[in-house]
């Protein structure tokens, strides 16, 4: 008998523990699912060195990502109809910032609905050192879902 409720037991745990990994998967999905291609048709410029697309899933609307190399570092310059947000590549590290008012193509009003300011604070520093192109994308890819307000999230997808 005991060792049949410890059977049980332990069915119960394990199913507990799949259930939990099953709704946790569920929301990374969104993240891990993307892709990210060369855009085509890119011209560099003195502005912009090059270009991206990430895809979320799906999605018929790519996010831009746009490299503006500086006396500091590297800008990648992320780029959407509905917000804008830059990531910065120096010495001193990799992380999100707020685009300044001047550089943007989209209304503030709409990129502050869009944009979770306390999450893109949080994300002032990723990495404390410089990475590599590859990574910097990767880290994009995966980090910019979490800047979105959840009411906003379809429009990465």
């Amino acid at each position: 008998m005991k060792r049949n409720n410890r059977i049980i037991g332990f069915l119960f745990v394990a199913l507990f523990v799949c259930s939990l990994s099953v709704m946790a998967s569920g929301k990374s999905t969104f993240v891990d699912d993307y892709k990210i291609s060369s855009k085509e048709n890119f011209e560099p410029s003195k502005t912009y060195q090059q270009s991206w697309e990430i895809t979320y899933g799906e999605s018929k609307r790519p996010v831009q990502v746009l490299l503006r190399e500086t006396k500091k570092g590297e800008e990648y310059i992320i780029r959407t109809n509905y917000f804008e947000v830059k990531y910065v590549n120096t010495e001193k590290g990799f992380g999100a910032r707020s685009m300044k008012a001047g550089e943007m193509l989209v209304p503030e009003n709409l990129n502050a609905q869009v944009i979770d300011s306390n999450r893109l604070n949080s994300q002032e520093i990723i990495s404390m050192s410089r990475v590599d192109r590859e990574k910097a994308l990767g880290l994009i890819a995966g980090f910019l879902p979490e800047l979105v307000n959840d009411q906003y999230k379809n429009i990465l997808n």
